[in-house]
């Protein structure tokens, strides 16, 4: 089975595509574009969210699946996927709760445009009658 890389690298040599036009159109740096046909996503250094998204341009880029491409960098080079548990993947559909004991501030937004309206009427009798 090829490697993210490699599907890559034959898309662009299959669209008769240089690197450095790869890299004017898509706006990706050549060094990048390089790293990413050499299945070296680590030596980018920059965080994973910008190696996806630069993933799935350039995918999008090579007529290739971008959500395939994006989903294959997810498995096989996120940091995150690497680094982490096999116990906190259900952890992680968990929604938050916060600590019980601190103060509990809850701001409705109606509350919250009646108090913006109300600063702003103080604010404007404030300048009308100074």
């Amino acid at each position: 089975m090829q490697t993210l890389g490699e599907r890559l690298q034959e898309a662009r040599q299959r669209l008769g595509v240089t690197l450095r036009e790869a890299a004017e159109f898509t706006k990706i740096r050549t060094d990048y574009l390089q790293s990413m046909e050499a299945n070296q996503f680590e030596s980018i250094p920059l965080a994973d969210v910008y190696k996806r998204g630069f993933v799935k341009v350039y995918a999008k880029y090579l007529r290739l699946d971008d959500e395939k491409a994006a989903a294959d960098f997810n498995t096989h080079h996120s940091a995150k996927a690497s680094r982490r548990p096999l116990e906190a993947v259900a952890d992680e559909d968990a929604p938050f709760e916060p600590e019980s004991g601190g103060l509990s501030l809850a701001i409705s937004r109606d509350m919250l445009i009646y108090g913006v309206i109300g600063i702003a009427a103080i604010a404007i009798l404030i300048a009308v009658f100074t």
